[in-house]
């Protein structure tokens, strides 16, 4: 990735002492640019309609480019656009063109032109490259009787028009988060024992407790909790137990006709229609009434390990809008404590990515003049309530973009991120591509997040990507949602998963995981409406994920231990100073080479597991990370350039095929295993073939579940 830094001008005072250098400039360049008046510039310039791109220098800043437009609201004009001769070739055209879209977008413009003289194709290709569309053909001036190609370029501002193709986007809206504050939770006399006496859940028990004394959540009682101790007690007054109990928090009253209704028909459907030997006793019918006094308190969840409970829970949720939940299931909604500044500084070619402190992210702010309401709640520092995150790439001493996170500290947390990009450097897509994708990947690197990331107008190149990551916009929102998974979902981890994804998000998976086969998820979005969704774009929703259904196959390959750190991320080491030379591993789409054999198996749609073989020497001898392949096509070797395709951390073709031919696969969805699965465990799961990895090899769905589950083994979620 190739860093060529400019600094924008704007400003009336800013740019005056370089408006004699763009006449200078404009006068003898007339036939590529045009006649332009003496005396029009300084007009320009005072209309603000002047904008000057400098290079940066320790004693001064050196003229590079400049752009004037014009036109009537809410349409714009190019009217000239050009480089100094010492600049040209380096992008300070296409980061002019940038520069004047954002703030076109940012005041609410829909549209530019340009006029292209006929006879100019460099300049034809130029606009089409920064997105312009032909649109027709006109007569030019008599004196050169030539033609004029007019281009326009439609603006992602907040108009009637946008919203209504942003309400066309796929996508999952989300609007029933956290509305009725802190989520309130009941349990049951067995989870109280728990806690108070020495058992083998009693830790659980203490951390579930902890965590609602930290107003992560509310807990509470049954009045039939307490009537169930004071049958047990032999002495009300000295029974510590009783009296500790006296003391917790109840659920409201219930209307008692209401509660004696339901609580029959709880009973009924736990212990009578399945037939079980305690119907109709006296512990039954206080089981049912815990239950339904949860039930008509709507109470998130009441949490219990009696087992008829929990096995009827599909149906006390489907009938009586109930949910059931045992300890450790309701432990895994809890946030991490975790999530905080990674100690780690990346490095790419002429830039860098670090934390920011709270002053640097607010200087940026003030510095691109994003409104003070939109990033306030990010400046803040960490608290018992919310974590922080900031991240920033900056280039030199200049920060070129920034993203921040805030996760509040509840077990249905909606996270909220804003990303900001200066769309002048011409690697902006790349930036707003890494601070998305991280922002998402740290929501959800623990548990499943709803996430909503700041509308902010005039990052149309922030917008384009977060909507490519799964977001949604409905119309007049002023933020993009999703629903981030963090983890592949196989067999044995898909009911948990559904329970912990509808808890923590409110969106309702299929709960036959054999149905998504078809090809169809039925779901229930979190506004409470029906939707049947592609389970291909069910999985794009709602990544970084991988949804292995029953059937899809997938694929094994090796990579050395350096390919797999700078093109998966996959490091142990505390910094990657090494990959100053590559940038794949910042970015959602990458690219792995391999021989045009594999093609039959390494297939669009497949997901594709990474094994680091030791083949180097200082490989790890195990599979370190799994992702989704876009795309597999065979290519000439003459065709594939390593020294500028970013996306590759190869230095010559020539390896991986004797022939004149190499198979270019490019993958999204990446997601590092937290736990390697050595080549011992390959083997035992008959993942390795006879070939012992050295090249490409089918994964069939048996195998690939089985790979994934070791890997996500130790994550509490699964």
């Amino acid at each position: 990735m190739r860093i060529t830094q400019f600094k924008m001008l704007k400003e009336v005072e800013e740019v005056r002492p370089f408006v004699s250098i763009v006449q200078c400039l404009a006068d003898t360049e007339k036939d590529a640019l045009g006649f332009i008046p003496t005396g029009a510039f300084e007009d320009a310039n005072i209309r603000q309609r002047l904008i000057v791109a400098v290079s940066p220098s320790e004693e001064k800043q050196v003229f590079a480019g400049y752009l004037l437009f014009s036109g009537v609201f809410p349409h714009a004009k190019v009217q000239q656009i050009g480089a100094a001769q010492e600049f040209r070739r380096l992008g300070v055209a296409a980061a002019l063109i940038r520069a004047l879209t954002s703030e076109l977008e940012r005041i609410g413009y829909i549209s530019i032109r340009a006029d292209v003289a006929s006879d100019l194709s460099v300049a034809q290709a130029f606009y089409e490259k920064q997105g312009f569309q032909f649109l027709r053909e006109k007569d030019g001036g008599a004196a050169r009787n030539r033609k004029i190609r007019i281009y326009s370029k439609t603006l992602e501002s907040d108009t009637l028009f946008t919203y209504a193709l942003s309400s066309q986007q796929p996508g999952i809206e989300i609007k029933s988060l956290n509305t009725n504050g802190i989520p309130l939770y009941a349990f049951d006399l067995n989870v109280y024992f728990d806690l108070v006496r020495d058992r083998n859940h009693s830790q659980n028990a203490r951390q579930l407790f902890s965590e609602a004394l930290g107003h992560t959540y509310r807990l509470a009682v049954a009045d039939e909790f307490v009537a169930e101790l004071r049958r047990t007690s032999k002495n009300f007054h000295d029974d510590a137990l009783l009296q500790l109990a006296l003391q917790l928090p109840r659920l409201p009253k219930p209307d008692a006709n209401a509660l004696s209704s339901l609580a029959d028909d709880i009973h009924d459907l736990i212990f009578v229609k399945s037939g079980h030997k305690d119907a109709g006793t006296k512990n039954a019918k206080s089981d049912a009434l815990h239950v339904a006094h949860a039930a008509l308190s709507k109470a998130a969840a009441f949490i219990t390990r009696d087992g008829p409970i929990l096995r009827a829970r599909q149906d006390l949720l489907r009938e009586f809008a109930v949910d059931i939940a045992t300890i450790d299931e309701i432990i895994d909604l809890f946030p991490s404590d975790n999530l905080s500044v990674p100690n780690i500084s990346l490095r790419g070619k002429g830039f860098t990515i670090t934390a920011l402190t709270s002053l640097a992210f607010v200087n940026y702010c003030k510095d691109v003049a994003i409104n003070h309401s939109a990033y306030d709640e990010f400046c803040k520092s960490n608290s018992s309530d919310r974590t922080i995150h900031r991240v920033g790439i900056n280039l030199g001493s200049q920060t070129v973009g920034v993203g921040a996170l805030v996760v509040s500290k509840s077990v249905d947390p909606l996270a909220r991120m804003i990303v900001h990009v200066r769309h002048e450097m011409l690697e902006s897509e790349s930036f707003a591509d890494h601070l998305v994708d991280t922002l998402v990947r740290l929501a959800s690197s623990r548990v499943a997040s709803a996430i909503e990331l700041i509308h902010l107008s005039g990052q149309s190149i922030v917008n384009r990507r977060a909507v490519e990551s799964g977001f949604h916009r409905g119309a007049g929102a002023t933020a993009f949602t999703k629903i981030a998974i963090g983890k592949p979902l196989t067999a044995a981890n898909w009911d948990g998963a559904v329970q912990q994804i509808r808890r923590r998000t409110k969106l309702i998976l299929p709960s036959d995981f054999n149905s998504l086969s078809l090809g169809i998820a039925d779901v229930i979005l979190p506004n409470f409406t029906k939707a049947s969704i592609e389970v291909v774009m069910l999985e794009k929703l709602l990544s970084p994920t991988l949804i292995i259904w029953p059937g899809r196959d997938g694929v094994i390959v090796p990579i050395t231990r350096q390919h797999a750190d700078e093109l998966l991320g996959t490091s142990d080491q505390s910094t990657l100073d090494f990959i100053e030379n590559k940038d794949a591993v910042f970015l959602s789409l990458r690219g792995y080479v391999n021989t045009p054999r594999a093609a039959k198996v390494m297939r669009p749609g497949t997901p594709i597991v990474f094994y680091e073989s030791k083949k180097s020497g200082n490989g790890r001898g195990a599979a370190v990370a799994v992702a989704r392949i876009e795309n597999s096509v065979v290519v000439s070797k003459t065709l594939l350039d390593p020294k500028s395709d970013s996306r590759l951390v190869i230095e010559d073709a020539d390896q991986f095929s004797t022939t004149r031919d190499v198979l270019l696969t490019t993958f999204s969805n990446v997601m590092p295993f937290p736990r390697l699965v050595p080549f011992r465990q390959l083997k035992d799961l008959n993942a390795v073939s006879k070939a012992n990895l050295v090249s490409a090899q089918a994964l069939p769905n048996e195998q690939i579940s089985a790979i994934l589950t070791r890997a996500w083994a130790t994550s509490n979620a699964s």
